[in-house]
C-alpha cells in the first residue's frame, strides 16, 4: 500500500511538474514572439506616413490598414495561441500520466477502485443490473458514483477518463454468467490503453507557426 501511494505521488507530482513547465516556457516564447511580431510591424509602419499623429484606437486602425495579414494574425495569435497551448498541454499529460500508469501497474491500482463502485451499485440498486437495463443510465450512474467515492482524485479522474470511451451497448446484463466488474474493468483498462502516444510535436507547431509569421512580417511578405 505505501509503495502504491509512493508511485501515485511520483506520477502525479511529475506529471503537474511537465504540465506547469510546458506551459511556463510555451507562454512565455508565445508573449516574445507575439511582441517581437508586434514590434516589427509598428516599427516598420510608422517611417510611413500612415501612423504620424495618431494614438489610442486609431492606432490598431491604422495598423490594421497597412498591414490587414500581419497585424491579423499577430493579434489572433497573441489571444489564441495560449489557450490552444493549455488545452494541448492538458491533453500532452493526461496521455502521457495514462500511458505510463497502464504501463507500470494500472491494473493493480484501478482495479480495487472499480470494484468498490461496482460492488456499492450492485449493492445499493441492483435493478440497474437486472435484464432491459438502460445501458446509458448505468454509464451515467457509475460515472456519479466514481466522482462521489473518496479514492484518489486523479486515479478517478483516469478511470472516468477511460470509462466514458467504453460503450455497455454489446454487454447483456441478463446473462447470469457475465460478470459485470469484469467487463466493466477489462473495458476501461482497453480505453486507457488505446489513448495515444504523448507527443510533444504540438509545442513545435505553435512555435514554429509563430516564428514562421514573424520571419513573414520581418520581410514585409504580410
Amino acid at each position: 500500500m505505501n509503495d502504491n501511494l509512493k508511485y501515485i505521488t511520483k506520477l502525479f507530482s511529475t506529471a503537474t511538474f511537465s504540465f506547469i513547465k510546458i506551459n511556463i516556457i510555451g507562454q512565455i516564447l508565445i508573449a516574445l514572439i507575439s511582441v517581437l511580431s508586434l514590434s516589427a510591424i509598428i516599427y516598420q509602419s510608422s517611417s510611413g506616413p500612415g501612423l504620424g499623429h495618431v494614438n489610442g484606437i486609431a492606432v490598431v486602425l491604422v495598423l490594421f490598414a497597412l498591414r490587414p495579414i500581419g497585424f491579423s494574425l499577430v493579434v489572433l495569435g497573441i489571444f489564441a495561441l495560449p489557450f490552444l497551448l493549455f488545452s494541448l498541454g492538458n491533453k500532452y499529460i493526461i496521455s502521457k500520466t495514462i500511458n505510463k500508469l497502464i504501463s507500470d501497474k494500472g491494473e493493480v491500482l484501478l482495479y480495487p477502485i472499480i470494484d468498490k463502485v461496482l460492488s456499492k451499485i450492485k449493492t445499493n440498486q441492483p435493478d440497474l443490473l437486472k435484464k432491459g437495463t438502460d445501458s446509458t443510465k448505468l454509464k451515467l450512474k457509475v460515472l456519479q458514483e466514481i466522482k462521489d467515492s473518496k479514492e484518489n482524485k486523479w486515479l478517478k479522474k483516469i478511470i472516468i477518463y477511460g470509462f466514458k470511451k467504453v460503450s455497455l451497448d454489446d454487454v447483456d446484463f441478463s446473462d447470469e454468467k457475465v460478470s459485470f466488474s469484469d467487463i466493466i474493468k477489462e473495458k476501461i483498462i482497453t480505453g486507457l490503453k488505446n489513448v495515444s502516444q504523448p507527443s510533444r510535436n504540438f509545442f513545435w507547431i505553435i512555435l514554429g507557426i509563430q516564428i514562421t509569421i514573424l520571419i513573414l512580417i520581418f520581410t514585409q511578405i504580410i
